[in-house]
Parts: structure tokens; sequence; C-alpha cells
């Protein structure tokens, strides 16, 4: 009977989104964390691109990494940059209080979805429920 039980634990378990949380203020990584791991996903957090970095080439294998564009060091986009070297399976949602103007002018036209802070935690759920459900890497948002 507790292996009936165990198994499908298990089965989900192996089936949720695993999320990488690379930002570097503690309460925003902390509250990211606690909200996404409560939703069924796997979160693991990191407060630098460095150590974020580390952990793929290390063989962290996360399916979306939510990505602060002002991070100490590297910054966001340099990550973004470097994840797609590493591993293309890694879907970046990059994170950012940045004004409007700032933040187009650093992207540069390049398709990076994105959420504005504060973040809308319904819109980020709703991001990676559709990533969830096709795998596929979905547009800007």
């Amino acid at each position: 009977m507790v292996s009936q039980i165990n198994q499908p634990r298990q089965q989900l378990s192996q089936d949720r989104l695993t999320i990488m949380i690379v930002e570097d203020e503690q309460t925003t990584r902390r509250a990211l964390g606690l909200l996404l791991s409560t939703c069924g996903y796997r979160a693991r957090s990191f407060g630098s691109a460095e150590e974020a970095l580390g952990a793929i080439v290390d063989g962290e294998r996360p399916r979306v990494a939510l990505v602060d564009l002002d991070l100490p060091g590297m910054s966001g986009l340099d990550l973004i940059n470097q994840l797609g070297s590493l591993d293309p399976a890694v879907q970046p949602i990059l994170v950012t209080a940045t004004d409007e103007d700032t933040l187009f002018s650093k992207l540069a036209g390049r398709p990076v979805t994105y959420l504005r802070k504060p973040i809308d935690f319904e819109m980020l759920l709703g991001i990676l429920a559709g990533r969830q459900a096709s795998g596929a890497n979905v547009g800007d948002a």
C-alpha cells in the first residue's frame, strides 16, 4: 500500500517544471521560491549570475530561468547569453524594474520574454503553465 502512495508522488516530482531563480535581492528571491514551490514547481535560487552558471556547469538542468536584469557582477542579459550557449533548452524570463526606454535599449530588439517588477504572480504562473504544457519557448511577454 505504501508503494502505491509514493509512486504517484515520485511521478509528480519528475513531471514538475524546474525553475532557476537568479535574483540578488534576498527577499524577492525567497518570495519567488516560496510561491513557485507552493504552486508545485521545483525552484532553485541563486544570488548571482556566477552562482547560477556554476550550477549549470555542475549539471543543473532547469527548464526556465527567471533572471533579474541588474545583478552584481555579470548582468542578467549576459547570463541569458551564457545560458543559451551552455544549455539552449533553458527558457529565460528577464525580470526587471528598469524603465521601458532603458530596457528596450539594452534588449536592442532581441526577443526576450520579460516581466516588470513588482512581478504579477498570476502572469508569471500563466507563462510557466503555458511553457509546461507546450514544452515550447513562448515569445515576448
